[in-house]
């Protein structure tokens, strides 16, 4: 059995406790805090800083068979390759390719330089004044921090007057990102690999609530609106485009590992909202659970042989895919709440349930004698009818229960 050392225990260390329970690995967790949410459920844990690089952290990483950072802190990053160099340990990170997508800035100016359809992008007031000036306006703007992944800051507003006023309240213009505002459902895919040996999996679809953060995803996907005969035909082009474009910018960061990609379709165009080279949270588990591959066990893979051994990608091509929903819950005095991935960080340590509320699968803070907890639900089915049909049952039952 291969023993993975989780480095961080909140949502990415979710995600990557759970694909080890999947794939049948150890998953050792390493976070300074001993109630981090992923310590429910993973099979053993240490708490240790790793910025200080104890003596007892090392003997602890000595079992593992390789190194997962599930956290997106710099100096921790940095640690870990020192580490990992002087001990010649695998780590299953690539911080160069990090460093790109990890800026939002950085990313943009990758895209653009290489012509990749994105969201219109802003440096400067002033040109946005001007593009208004030209009447190349936008419907409205989305800001974002330029160093955080996912919804974390992110708001939209809908003038330029509004960009102006949000602006001269920081400190650091540079830390900003401003972006047009783009109407679309949104998808995402994971690329893993090495330069010139790239894999691209199952596509996802994106769920956004009202915050801007993922509050479902759900695999197979078709990114075309088309109800008629040529649905498939229309499907298989667009997530060829996909893969072809995943692919590309992997080459462009030159990845050594796995990155998400998200798209958002806008007028029948693919336009790339953000890239991360790092693992992702909550599509892995709608990949696994749609198509049967395992995220981890392919970067366990590259990372130890350097290239791709194991026979799930292949054996998954031809086979039928689940109809899958990964969602999150909040469940207070007031009701069920169906809302983004934000709530489950804010959870006590969670466990692993099967079957809980009619669901197939749950990772919760449940307590029976808790009046406010918090669930990740997991249901897969062999069609989009029974799926539904599942996750209506379990809002029933949630609905019942709070009664």
């Amino acid at each position: 059995m291969k023993t993975v050392a989780i480095i961080g225990g909140k949502l990415q260390g979710v995600e990557a406790v759970y694909l080890a329970k999947k794939a049948g690995m150890k998953s050792l967790l390493i976070d300074k805090n001993p109630m981090a949410i992923a310590s429910g459920f993973c099979d053993e844990m240490g708490v240790f800083d790793v910025l200080k690089k104890e003596p007892q952290l090392i003997e602890l990483l000595k079992k593992a068979d390789f190194i997962l950072p599930a956290l997106e802190v710099d100096e921790v990053h940095d640690a870990l390759l020192e580490i990992s160099e002087q001990y010649g340990f695998k780590l299953a990170f690539d911080k160069d390719a990090y460093a790109i997508t990890s800026s939002k800035r950085r990313s943009d100016e990758l895209m653009r330089k290489h012509m990749i359809s994105a969201p219109k992008h802003f440096t400067s007031v002033r040109e946005l004044q001007d593009a208004s000036e030209t009447q190349a306006f936008c419907y409205a703007y989305i800001i974002k921090p330029s160093e955080e992944s996912g919804s974390v800051g992110v708001s939209r507003v809908e003038t330029v007057e509004e960009v102006r006023a949000f602006l001269s309240k920081t400190d650091n213009h540079e830390s900003w990102v401003v972006q047009e505002y783009l109407e679309g459902r949104s998808y995402s895919i994971e690329v893993l690999g090495t330069p010139g040996l790239y894999r691209t999996y199952e596509i996802t679809e994106i769920h956004m609530d009202d915050e801007y953060d993922c509050k479902m995803v759900t695999a197979p996907c078709f990114i075309s609106d088309s109800t008629n005969s040529a649905r498939e035909e229309l499907f298989d082009s667009a997530k060829a485009e996909f893969s072809k474009l995943a692919i590309r910018l992997a080459e462009l960061v030159k990845l050594h590992g796995i990155m998400d990609v998200e798209v958002i379709d806008h007028n029948g165009t693919l336009k790339v909202l953000e890239i991360d080279a790092r693992i992702p949270s909550q599509t892995p588990m709608a990949v696994y659970h749609s198509s049967g591959v395992n995220l981890l066990s392919e970067l366990a893979d590259i990372t130890l042989n350097g290239k791709f051994t194991i026979e799930q990608y292949e054996s998954a091509k031809g086979a039928k895919r689940k109809y899958t929903s990964v969602e999150h819950y909040l469940i207070d005095e007031t009701g069920v709440h169906h809302k983004g991935e934000g709530i489950m960080g804010e959870s006590r340590p969670l466990v692993y349930i099967e079957n809980f509320f009619g669901a197939d699968e749950a990772l919760t803070d449940y307590e029976e004698n808790k009046p406010v907890w918090r669930a990740t639900f997991i249901n897969s089915a062999e069609s989009e009818e029974e799926l539904t049909q599942k996750r209506t049952l379990m809002l029933q039952l949630l609905q019942t229960a709070r009664q």
